[in-house]
């Protein structure tokens, strides 16, 4: 099998995010919230953000920090609210905070069979990266969550992706879109929704 590279830290961007309450702003300490936590650490925080195949997205869901690690963290349930471009997700590792999944995907056409690993930081991360996959060149990126108050937290997502050659630019663009949207607004939606509380209740 083939692995896609691993990314060294961005040398030219540095992005960073004060704790809350540390006196460095009057709002209580943040800096900007539309910049991810943890910039310069490693795992997935060691992207090359300033490429341009590096998106971003930030948004604050209205549920416990907890629910929304647990439903990010079930990889095999994320077809219960990914929509139809995810067809299945098989697990073939699990090993403490270490998990291999087994994506079968499409978008736009084109179908797409790869294996992903991933990093569970409990209540704070889920990083992920491309181990095998014929059409991806490169994918990796990741969750990270800040706890906002008892019922709301905020997750901020990042990708970095780049496919087969022969894969048009434009499609490519047109699929990590989908993603983004999928990886925050679908999430939202469904971590707010009562299926989703059904869900979590019925799975113990």
């Amino acid at each position: 099998s083939r692995r896609c590279p691993r990314m060294q830290p961005a040398k030219t961007q540095t992005l960073t995010l004060r704790p809350e309450g540390d006196g460095a702003s009057g709002d209580g300490g943040v800096v900007d919230e539309m910049l991810m936590p943890n910039a310069e650490g490693d795992g997935m925080t060691a992207l090359q953000r300033n490429g341009k195949n590096y998106k971003m997205e930030t948004m604050e869901i209205d549920c416990s920090l907890p629910q929304v690690f647990t439903v990010t963290s079930e990889l095999s349930n994320y077809p219960d609210w990914c929509g139809t471009g995810i067809k299945t997700v098989t697990e073939r590792l699990r090993k403490g905070d270490y998990v291999e999944a087994v994506y079968k995907a499409g978008a736009f056409g084109y179908m797409f069979d790869f294996v992903l690993g991933f990093t569970m930081e409990d209540m704070k991360s889920v990083s992920f990266e491309c181990l095998e996959g014929g059409n991806i060149k490169r994918l990796e990126g990741g969750y990270q969550f800040v706890q906002k108050g008892a019922d709301k937290c905020r997750v901020y997502f990042e990708i970095n992706a780049e496919l087969a050659g022969f894969i048009p630019r434009f499609v490519q663009e047109s699929i990590a879109k989908l993603i983004l949207g999928i990886a925050v607004g679908e999430l939202k939606k469904y971590a707010e929704s009562d299926r989703c509380q059904r869900d979590l209740e019925a799975r113990g």
